[in-house]
């Protein structure tokens, strides 16, 4: 009995034991599932036929197209899961660190390294496969088509990434707009980041090849903030559109190198990853890679289509050692899909940049462009017949209701839906614009940034023109002001007032806009009465005499000259279309020099010379396809591909308004920058032009110079601002802007991105006996004599990716009127500064 009650609890334990070991195997040894999502970092673009595998049990599976991933595994204590991709860093991630029963949603870097094995074979499979697809490239390049059309939709959205958002909201001028951080998105990117900005559009685009022409029509556009209808012609594909069958694909203006380029195997290395089936397809995984380090390559991976050797997607990423300012990440990525049984076209297309000034850890801003295309149609008759009727290469045009839509109607254009993210941005920014601290912050920035501020109808500005200094007027303050269109929408009305502490007087100026026609061919009428110093001629981007910024940089032992100016002028400019424009100029200007310039000039007659003239201009231009940012009233030049050519003549009529000088003068230039991929790019201006008269200097031709340290593009930077006259002229200015260049090749220099030029400017000119004799008795000027003048110069472009220094040589020999009149400066050193990609 003892035995029994002994042996029983032991049964009872070793049964126990048994039950638990079998629960326990069961716990431990039970399949367990994991999935997961792998996609690109930047691009958001999903990585198919990835690994993903353990480390230690060694279960694994490949990604699929879509980047998803699915499998079972039975043990993970301790180990890790291990995702590698050819092209991207490799990812570790601990399990145990997981929640097994989550998906996982895994972001993969590009790699900056090629530690990749590299195994050289008889057959170079990637060239071999390239040479396919280039044999075939005709056919796939749409821009060798007949002509198609599409509607497209564009959406860029702007974020903002490495944002103190504590620190932020401490800020005293971001702490009233606390709210937007309320949309950090932490789980899209590696690094949280803030949704700022929205734009989208749907537009209809056609194309013909012969004659080329192109046309868009914007339907729709989505602006908040911005209420100006010129930079929606920016917004659809014409301006954006990427082809990568071109030979060199302009990224922000820089060409970069196309792996599809005619030359391509000089610049890159090409390779196939592996061989998939996607659609039932045998798809080659086509890998490209820069040959060199410092030149504008991209780096990238394709799937081509086996047989056809048709590119169905495509991602093009930017070499880190691209010279390219402000941007740590670029990519671009483009899907095609099938249109018929022969014809692949463009379905979708992204675009991706990380915009930052200090480094990639300081504040970010990630731009992204999504573009996607439907209603597609290829060599048909009604694109023909769209483009029948027009009469000019490229035309852009705008719906009249083009801004105004519903969030229904905008429901039905889009081609996607729209995402949280996006739906928040809308939301956010309307709330930020009906907000007075916000409108008064940017009313701030717009005053630092521009110079200009609005108050009421009326607008205050520039303030870098409030102070400055001379020699003549000795501390010299200017206030301007104008309206604006809260008062006038076609009328401009502007003045100035400046008051000189040395010379006690006033000077001013007075004008009127008023813009009779804006669209289709402008029509603008402009009338000024001014009398003041004459400060110069100021360009965009120069900096003129009467600057706060030209105290510091005077060149010293050069005698700044002045002469006062009272000028009256009625001119009208007008657009005929094609390029064309024209600009009537009917002017009075009476000059009085006043300071180191003859002020008394005599004829042989003894009779003295007449510094009043009255004269009728007529200027021709010609600038085809030039592309204009329109603004309030006035519009900015952005350029175009074509030379910009200008001729002016001009008829000086004796005995109106006390005026006794008579002549006639003509004038004409013409200018182009000139793409010499892969050496970069010439800027070349030729000009020239002669005066038909006996005048006093302030009427012949002056040649540019500059008194200041500041280099300006048109100037001849040694010579000095009426040095030299003229009466019959011509000249060359050429820029040869070579990017990296010999800097490519020095690592340091290679790594501080900076750029290589050379430039000469060289003119040619001649003065009469009548004029020399006029205005050189007192041996004020120099003449060329018939001679040339020229510099040349070189330097470095881009030093911390906004200053640019010159060094600039004198080559022309001594050109000297009279011993009084000092030599030439030989050799200076100018810098100035741009921001630039």
């Amino acid at each position: 009995m003892r035995i029994c009650v002994t042996i029983k609890p032991l049964i009872i334990n070793l049964l126990l034991l048994i039950g638990l070991g079998f629960y326990s195997e069961n716990s431990f040894c039970q399949e367990r599932m994991l999935s997961g999502n792998i996609q690109d970092a930047l691009t958001k673009e999903p990585i198919g036929f990835a690994s993903v595998y353990l480390k230690k049990g060694g279960a694994g599976k490949i990604t699929d197209s879509s980047g998803s991933f699915k499998f079972n595994f039975e043990n993970t204590q301790n180990d890790t899961l291990v995702i590698s991709y050819i092209g991207y860093k490799n990812v570790y991630i601990p399990l145990d660190s997981f929640r097994i029963s989550e998906p996982l949603f895994i972001n993969l870097e590009r790699s900056s390294k090629n530690d990749e094995v590299v195994v050289k074979l008889k057959i170079n499979k990637g060239l071999f496969l390239w040479k396919k697809i280039m044999s075939k490239k005709k056919y796939f390049d749409r821009s060798k088509k007949q002509n198609y059309g599409y509607e497209a939709y564009n959406k860029i959205e702007i974020d903002i990434k490495n944002l103190n958002v504590q620190k932020a909201k401490k800020n005293f001028l971001l702490k009233p707009f606390g709210f937007v951080f309320d949309n950090i998105d932490s789980t899209s990117e590696d690094a949280p980041f803030l949704p700022a900005y929205l734009v989208e559009s749907v537009s209809d685009f056609a194309y013909q090849k012969n004659p080329k022409k192109t046309y868009e029509k914007i339907k729709a556009y989505n602006l908040k903030g911005l209420d100006n209808e010129s930079f929606s012609k920016f917004l659809g594909v014409m301006n954006q559109n990427i082809n990568i069958f071109d030979n060199y694909v302009i990224v922000l203006g820089k060409d970069f190198i196309s792996p599809f380029n005619d030359n391509a195997d000089f610049y890159y290395n090409f390779s196939v990853a592996d061989t998939q089936m996607i659609d039932n397809k045998k798809t080659f995984h086509f890998i490209f890679k820069p040959k060199r380090a410092g030149e504008n390559v991209f780096e990238g991976e394709a799937w081509v289509r086996a047989g056809s050797f048709v590119v169905t997607k495509i991602s093009l990423f930017l070499n880190k050692d691209a010279n390219i300012n402000f941007i740590s990440r670029i990519g671009i990525v483009q899907e095609f899909s099938k249109i018929n049984d022969t014809t692949f076209f463009l379905g979708r297309d992204k675009f991706f940049a990380d915009f930052n000034a200090f480094g990639k850890k300081s504040l970010t801003l990630i731009g992204r462009k999504t573009t996607t295309y439907k209603n597609i149609v290829i060599n048909n008759d009604s694109i023909s017949a769209t483009l029948k009727g027009q009469n000019i290469q490229e035309l852009v045009e705008s719906n009249s209701n083009a801004k105004i839509q519903s969030d229904s109607t905008w429901n039905l254009l889009r081609h996607d839906s729209l995402s949280n993210n996006e739906k928040q941005i809308f939301l956010t920014v309307d709330k930020l614009l009906e907000m007075p601290k916000f409108q008064k912050l940017q009313r701030t920035l717009r005053f630092i940034g521009t110079g200009y501020r609005n108050l009421g109808v009326f607008e205050i500005g520039p303030w870098f023109n409030w102070i400055s200094n001379n020699n003549w007027e000795g501390y010299r303050f200017r206030f301007d002001l104008g309206t604006n269109t809260k008062l006038f929408k076609n009328i401009y009305l502007h003045g100035y007032v400046a008051y000189g502490t040395l010379d006690k007087k006033f000077k001013g100026k007075a004008e009127a806009y008023w813009i009779a026609n804006r669209e289709p061919n402008r029509l603008i009428l402009h009338a000024t009465i001014s009398e003041d110093i004459d400060n110069g001629i100021s360009e965009i981007g120069q900096v003129s005499q009467d600057n706060v910024f030209s105290l510091a940089i005077r060149k010293p032992n050069v005698k700044q000259k002045f002469i006062k100016l009272n000028h009256k002028t009625f001119d009208i400019n007008k657009d005929w279309g094609k390029g064309f424009s024209t600009g009537l100029y009917v002017t009075h200007r009476t000059f009085e020099p006043l300071k180191y310039l003859p002020n008394k000039i005599t004829y042989n007659t003894g009779e003295p010379a007449n510094f009043s003239s009255f004269e009728v201009s007529l200027k021709l231009r010609f600038a085809y396809l030039e592309q204009f940012l329109n603004w309030d009233y006035f519009r900015y030049s952005l350029g175009s591909d074509y030379p910009i050519s200008e001729i002016t003549l001009t008829k000086g009529i004796p005995g109106v308004l006390n005026a006794k000088n008579n002549y006639t003068k003509l004038n004409a230039s013409i200018g182009d920058v000139i793409k010499i991929n892969p050496l970069g790019s010439l800027d070349i201006k030729i000009y020239g032009g002669l005066i038909n008269g006996t005048l006093p200097f302030a009427f012949l031709e002056n040649h540019l110079g500059n008194d200041i340290y500041y280099y300006n593009n048109s100037s001849l930077n040694l010579m000095n601002r009426f040095e030299y006259l003229s009466d019959r002229y011509a000249g060359v200015n050429l820029e040869h802007r070579m990017g990296s260049g010999i800097f490519r090749f020095i690592p340091i220099t290679r790594k501080l991105k900076w750029r290589q030029f050379w430039n000469i400017k060289t003119v040619w000119g001649s003065l009469s006996d009548e004029n020399n004799q006029l205005n050189n008795e007192g041996k004020f000027f120099k003449t060329l004599n018939n001679r040339y003048y020229s510099e040349i110069g070189t330097g470095i472009d881009n030093i911390f990716k906004v200053f640019r220094i010159d060094a600039v040589w004198n080559i022309t020999p001594d050109i000297v009127s009279s011993p009084f009149i000092p030599s030439a400066s030989k050799f200076g050193i100018f810098g100035s500064f741009k921001l630039q990609f």
